[in-house]
Protein backbone atom coordinates (compact mmCIF):
# COMPACT_ATOMS: atom_id res chain seq x y z
CA UNK A 1 0.00 0.00 0.00
CA UNK A 2 1.20 3.46 -0.95
CA UNK A 3 2.70 5.11 2.61
CA UNK A 4 1.49 8.11 1.73
CA UNK A 5 -2.12 7.34 0.74
CA UNK A 6 -1.90 4.91 4.23
CA UNK A 7 -0.86 8.27 6.09
CA UNK A 8 -3.55 10.12 4.79
CA UNK A 9 -6.58 7.56 5.56
CA UNK A 10 -5.22 7.47 8.95
CA UNK A 11 -5.05 10.82 8.82
CA UNK A 12 -9.40 10.90 7.56
CA UNK A 13 -10.12 7.95 10.34
CA UNK A 14 -8.45 9.80 13.37
CA UNK A 15 -9.97 13.03 11.84
CA UNK A 16 -13.32 11.54 11.89
CA UNK A 17 -13.24 9.72 14.88
CA UNK A 18 -12.72 12.78 16.84
CA UNK A 19 -15.50 14.57 15.25
CA UNK A 20 -18.01 11.90 15.90
CA UNK A 21 -16.84 11.78 19.98
CA UNK A 22 -16.92 15.52 19.90
CA UNK A 23 -20.93 15.36 18.95
CA UNK A 24 -21.77 12.35 21.34
CA UNK A 25 -19.32 13.93 24.28
CA UNK A 26 -21.29 13.06 27.63
CA UNK A 27 -22.10 15.72 29.95
CA UNK A 28 -22.52 14.98 33.90
CA UNK A 29 -24.98 17.09 36.40
CA UNK A 30 -23.08 19.54 37.70
CA UNK A 31 -21.72 19.41 41.40
CA UNK A 32 -23.01 22.89 42.51
CA UNK A 33 -21.03 24.74 45.52
CA UNK A 34 -22.39 26.99 48.13
CA UNK A 35 -21.15 30.37 47.07
CA UNK A 36 -21.92 30.03 43.06
CA UNK A 37 -23.07 32.92 41.55
CA UNK A 38 -24.47 33.97 38.32
CA UNK A 39 -25.79 37.28 37.18
CA UNK A 40 -28.43 37.87 34.27
CA UNK A 41 -29.85 40.09 32.26
CA UNK A 42 -33.40 39.46 32.09
CA UNK A 43 -35.69 40.56 29.66
CA UNK A 44 -39.59 40.47 29.91
CA UNK A 45 -42.24 40.72 27.18
CA UNK A 46 -45.73 40.45 27.55
CA UNK A 47 -48.66 40.89 25.29
CA UNK A 48 -50.94 43.83 25.95
CA UNK A 49 -53.77 41.88 24.49
CA UNK A 50 -53.92 38.55 22.50
CA UNK A 51 -52.91 39.14 19.10
CA UNK A 52 -51.49 42.96 20.17
CA UNK A 53 -48.41 44.58 20.81
CA UNK A 54 -45.72 43.77 23.18
CA UNK A 55 -44.47 45.84 26.44
CA UNK A 56 -41.09 44.71 27.76
CA UNK A 57 -39.43 45.39 30.62
CA UNK A 58 -35.57 44.81 31.43
CA UNK A 59 -33.79 44.02 34.90
CA UNK A 60 -30.38 42.21 36.21
CA UNK A 61 -30.83 39.10 38.13
CA UNK A 62 -28.37 37.44 40.34
CA UNK A 63 -28.96 33.63 41.52
CA UNK A 64 -26.66 32.69 44.08
CA UNK A 65 -26.28 29.05 45.73
CA UNK A 66 -26.95 29.11 49.69
CA UNK A 67 -27.30 25.71 50.32
CA UNK A 68 -25.82 22.55 48.28
CA UNK A 69 -26.70 18.92 49.18
CA UNK A 70 -26.81 15.82 47.70
CA UNK A 71 -30.33 15.61 46.07
CA UNK A 72 -31.30 19.15 46.06
CA UNK A 73 -29.65 22.47 46.22
CA UNK A 74 -31.19 26.20 47.86
CA UNK A 75 -30.89 29.17 44.90
CA UNK A 76 -31.35 33.08 45.88
CA UNK A 77 -32.60 34.76 43.40
CA UNK A 78 -32.48 38.66 43.57
CA UNK A 79 -33.27 41.69 41.33
CA UNK A 80 -30.09 43.74 41.34
CA UNK A 81 -30.43 47.48 42.77
CA UNK A 82 -33.78 46.85 44.16
CA UNK A 83 -34.58 47.28 47.97
CA UNK A 84 -36.86 44.00 47.19
CA UNK A 85 -36.23 41.27 49.48
CA UNK A 86 -34.10 38.27 47.45
CA UNK A 87 -36.60 34.77 46.89
CA UNK A 88 -35.19 31.94 48.31
CA UNK A 89 -36.04 28.31 45.87
CA UNK A 90 -35.54 24.93 46.63
CA UNK A 91 -34.56 23.01 43.15
CA UNK A 92 -33.55 19.48 42.19
CA UNK A 93 -29.75 18.77 41.92
CA UNK A 94 -29.93 18.65 38.22
CA UNK A 95 -31.98 22.18 38.16
CA UNK A 96 -35.29 20.63 38.01
CA UNK A 97 -38.18 22.01 39.59
CA UNK A 98 -40.63 20.52 41.45
CA UNK A 99 -44.60 21.20 42.90
CA UNK A 100 -46.95 19.73 44.77
CA UNK A 101 -49.81 18.20 42.77
CA UNK A 102 -52.94 16.90 44.07
CA UNK A 103 -50.45 15.59 47.53
CA UNK A 104 -47.88 14.50 45.36
CA UNK A 105 -44.52 16.52 44.62
CA UNK A 106 -44.01 16.37 40.66
CA UNK A 107 -41.24 17.55 38.34
CA UNK A 108 -42.95 20.74 36.68
CA UNK A 109 -39.55 21.32 34.77
CA UNK A 110 -37.23 19.56 34.06
CA UNK A 111 -34.23 21.61 31.70
CA UNK A 112 -31.50 18.83 31.74
CA UNK A 113 -32.01 15.17 32.22
CA UNK A 114 -28.37 14.45 32.95
CA UNK A 115 -25.98 13.17 31.39
CA UNK A 116 -26.31 15.13 28.63
CA UNK A 117 -26.07 13.99 24.91
CA UNK A 118 -26.54 14.73 21.57
CA UNK A 119 -29.84 13.40 20.51
CA UNK A 120 -31.09 12.84 23.66
CA UNK A 121 -34.73 13.09 24.60
CA UNK A 122 -37.16 13.22 27.73
CA UNK A 123 -40.57 14.18 28.45
CA UNK A 124 -43.04 15.42 31.04
CA UNK A 125 -46.70 14.69 30.97
CA UNK A 126 -48.39 16.63 34.15
CA UNK A 127 -51.75 16.41 35.04
CA UNK A 128 -53.30 18.19 38.10
CA UNK A 129 -57.22 17.80 39.02
CA UNK A 130 -58.99 20.94 40.54
CA UNK A 131 -56.04 23.23 40.72
CA UNK A 132 -58.19 25.70 41.83
CA UNK A 133 -62.11 25.64 41.94
CA UNK A 134 -62.65 27.29 38.70
CA UNK A 135 -60.55 24.51 36.93
CA UNK A 136 -61.54 21.16 36.65
CA UNK A 137 -58.52 19.76 35.06
CA UNK A 138 -55.28 21.05 33.97
CA UNK A 139 -52.37 18.86 31.75
CA UNK A 140 -48.85 19.96 30.48
CA UNK A 141 -46.93 18.23 28.67
CA UNK A 142 -43.02 18.89 27.66
CA UNK A 143 -41.18 17.06 25.26
CA UNK A 144 -37.38 18.36 25.64
CA UNK A 145 -34.03 17.48 23.14
CA UNK A 146 -30.57 17.99 23.57
CA UNK A 147 -30.00 19.70 19.94
CA UNK A 148 -26.21 19.51 19.87
CA UNK A 149 -23.48 22.01 20.12
CA UNK A 150 -23.15 25.43 19.52
CA UNK A 151 -20.79 28.21 19.90
CA UNK A 152 -23.17 31.21 21.37
CA UNK A 153 -22.60 34.55 22.33
CA UNK A 154 -23.86 36.69 25.41
CA UNK A 155 -22.72 39.59 27.15
CA UNK A 156 -20.07 37.75 29.31
CA UNK A 157 -18.66 36.30 26.53
CA UNK A 158 -18.69 33.40 23.84
CA UNK A 159 -19.51 30.11 24.90
CA UNK A 160 -19.06 26.12 23.66
CA UNK A 161 -22.47 25.61 24.58
CA UNK A 162 -24.95 22.56 24.35
CA UNK A 163 -28.61 23.68 23.74
CA UNK A 164 -32.27 21.73 24.76
CA UNK A 165 -35.00 22.63 23.41
CA UNK A 166 -38.50 22.31 24.54
CA UNK A 167 -41.70 22.19 23.03
CA UNK A 168 -44.72 21.56 25.05
CA UNK A 169 -48.84 22.16 25.16
CA UNK A 170 -51.23 23.35 27.91
CA UNK A 171 -54.79 22.82 28.37
CA UNK A 172 -57.76 23.47 30.69
CA UNK A 173 -60.93 22.38 31.18
CA UNK A 174 -63.44 24.12 33.54
CA UNK A 175 -65.83 22.64 36.55
CA UNK A 176 -69.72 23.77 35.52
CA UNK A 177 -70.43 27.54 37.01
CA UNK A 178 -74.08 27.33 38.29
CA UNK A 179 -77.01 29.02 37.63
CA UNK A 180 -76.99 32.89 38.83
CA UNK A 181 -79.51 36.08 38.89
CA UNK A 182 -79.23 39.50 38.35
CA UNK A 183 -81.87 42.10 38.29
CA UNK A 184 -82.46 44.85 35.22
CA UNK A 185 -83.96 47.88 35.64
CA UNK A 186 -86.42 48.98 32.73
CA UNK A 187 -87.87 52.72 32.40
CA UNK A 188 -91.38 52.83 30.70
CA UNK A 189 -93.83 56.10 31.19
CA UNK A 190 -91.98 57.70 34.03
CA UNK A 191 -92.08 54.50 35.87
CA UNK A 192 -89.18 52.64 36.86
CA UNK A 193 -89.68 48.30 36.91
CA UNK A 194 -87.42 46.08 38.02
CA UNK A 195 -87.13 42.70 36.00
CA UNK A 196 -85.06 39.67 37.60
CA UNK A 197 -83.07 37.78 34.84
CA UNK A 198 -81.91 34.39 35.38
CA UNK A 199 -78.54 32.44 33.73
CA UNK A 200 -78.79 28.49 33.44
CA UNK A 201 -75.66 26.49 34.41
CA UNK A 202 -72.82 26.22 32.05
CA UNK A 203 -69.59 25.20 31.59
CA UNK A 204 -66.72 27.33 29.46
CA UNK A 205 -65.27 25.60 26.67
CA UNK A 206 -61.81 24.02 27.29
CA UNK A 207 -59.06 25.95 26.35
CA UNK A 208 -54.83 25.11 25.24
CA UNK A 209 -51.73 26.87 23.96
CA UNK A 210 -48.41 25.99 23.34
CA UNK A 211 -44.71 26.46 24.81
CA UNK A 212 -41.68 26.74 24.06
CA UNK A 213 -38.00 27.06 25.81
CA UNK A 214 -34.29 26.98 24.73
CA UNK A 215 -31.03 26.71 27.19
CA UNK A 216 -27.94 27.23 26.06
CA UNK A 217 -25.46 24.52 28.64
CA UNK A 218 -22.30 25.07 29.55
CA UNK A 219 -20.76 22.54 32.17
CA UNK A 220 -17.78 24.68 32.65
CA UNK A 221 -20.19 27.24 34.32
CA UNK A 222 -22.57 24.52 35.85
CA UNK A 223 -25.38 26.66 34.15
CA UNK A 224 -26.94 28.18 31.32
CA UNK A 225 -25.70 31.03 29.18
CA UNK A 226 -29.19 31.99 27.75
CA UNK A 227 -32.22 30.52 27.98
CA UNK A 228 -35.59 31.68 26.01
CA UNK A 229 -38.93 30.74 27.68
CA UNK A 230 -42.27 31.14 25.52
CA UNK A 231 -46.57 30.87 26.40
CA UNK A 232 -48.77 31.35 23.52
CA UNK A 233 -52.40 32.31 23.66
CA UNK A 234 -55.02 29.13 22.46
CA UNK A 235 -55.33 31.54 19.48
CA UNK A 236 -51.61 31.22 18.60
CA UNK A 237 -50.30 34.72 19.66
CA UNK A 238 -47.72 35.29 21.72
CA UNK A 239 -48.88 35.64 25.56
CA UNK A 240 -45.18 36.16 27.17
CA UNK A 241 -41.21 35.44 26.59
CA UNK A 242 -38.81 35.98 28.75
CA UNK A 243 -35.21 35.55 28.19
CA UNK A 244 -32.23 35.32 29.99
CA UNK A 245 -28.36 36.25 29.14
CA UNK A 246 -25.02 35.54 31.45
CA UNK A 247 -23.31 38.75 32.24
CA UNK A 248 -21.20 37.23 35.10
CA UNK A 249 -20.25 34.38 37.23
CA UNK A 250 -18.20 33.01 39.81
CA UNK A 251 -18.84 29.33 40.33
CA UNK A 252 -15.88 27.38 42.92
Amino acid sequence: MNKKFFAYSLYFVLLVSSSVSARVESVNAPNVAEGDDWVYSLTEEKAVAPGGGMVSTTRRIETTITRAGTKSFSVSVKQIDSTGLPKEILLNSDWSASKNVNGQMVVMNRPYDFPLTPGKEWKLDISANAPTPAIKVEKIIKHYAVIGWTDIKVPAGTFHALKVEMEGEWSKEFTEIGPSASAEVAKGNGNSVSLAKTTGPRTPKPVGGKLYAAFWYVPEIKSHVKSIIEDYYPGGGLHSRITEELESEHVN
